[in-house]
């Protein structure tokens, strides 16, 4: 199937940020397609999605432990996946281009499973949610994880908003508060869930925290461990310079830098590994 190689082929040549995007994608899709069919076999009671959905409940969630993770890579609908992806590939690629590979599957998975884990603890701790029955889904959190560790490490960092510079802090800050303030007024879960997402995305670059080891392409959870404080020291480097190069990425692009440039920036996102 000329189609289906196509599509392998993209994929195998694709960057971290894309495969995460494409991985969403098609599982959006695919519940669609199996809903179809199932429905041309006058067969409605079965909900494929369900059996990944994050729920409140503990009792229901322990017959599927799985969906602490699984939830993420579902959205309610094209609006929800479309923005929560061009997010994620604005910020997810400015990351990559800094750190690398790796880090962005280790950012984001773990905004999932640390998003979903503030998102149950909540409903069952916080007295106003005692008797809800709630289900939750979507990519957010660790979009969330992605946005707050790059704004953590940038903070001043700018970026182009129709004819404004902001800084990437500011925006961060904003959709942080957004969703503070409207826990009260609906998808009090999904904003929950945003909140562990950026909290787990600050500690894990303020803290030099990696977090649970989560990889596509590797065992689906391995134990995380934390990293000593003195292997990564961002005093010994230039921060005026790193905003600077950044600043140059958020106006023209990553391609942009020189080579002296791309080479100072990866050894500050990477100099935890040299020493």
């Amino acid at each position: 199937m000329e189609l289906i190689s196509k599509i392998e082929n993209y994929y195998r040549n694709s960057n971290s940020v894309q495969k995460i995007i494409i991985i969403n994608i098609i599982v959006f899709i695919f519940p669609l397609i199996i809903k179809t069919i199932l429905h041309l076999f006058n067969i409605d009671s079965i909900d494929i999605v369900s059996l990944f959905t994050i729920e409140s409940d503990l009792k229901n969630l322990i017959f599927k432990p799985w969906s602490i993770f699984t939830y993420g890579f579902f959205h309610a609908g094209f609006y929800h996946l479309f923005w929560n992806m061009l997010m994620l590939y604005y910020f997810g690629n400015m990351l990559q281009n800094i750190f690398g590979d790796k880090l962005i599957y280790r950012v984001f998975f773990n905004g999932i499973l640390f998003g979903g884990l503030f998102y149950v603890i909540s409903y069952n701790i916080f007295p106003v949610f005692k008797g809800n029955v709630s289900q939750m889904i979507g990519a957010s959190a660790g979009v969330m994880a992605v946005l707050f560790y790059l704004s953590s490490y940038s903070p001043n960092m700018r970026i182009r908003f129709f004819i404004i510079d902001i800084k990437l802090i500011y925006i961060a800050l904003f959709l942080l508060i957004l969703d503070i303030i409207q826990i009260p007024n609906g998808n009090s879960g999904g904003h929950i869930a945003h909140i562990g997402g950026a909290l787990i995305g600050y500690l894990m670059l303020k803290y030099n925290y990696q977090g649970l080891d989560l990889s596509l392409f590797s065992s689906f959870l391995k134990s995380g461990k934390k990293i000593k404080n003195k292997d990564l020291d961002f005093n010994k480097i230039d921060q005026k310079k790193i905003d600077k190069i950044l600043d140059k990425i958020s106006e023209s692009g990553y391609d942009s830098l020189s080579k002296e440039e791309k080479n100072y920036l990866f050894k500050a996102g990477n100099k935890d590994k040299k020493k």
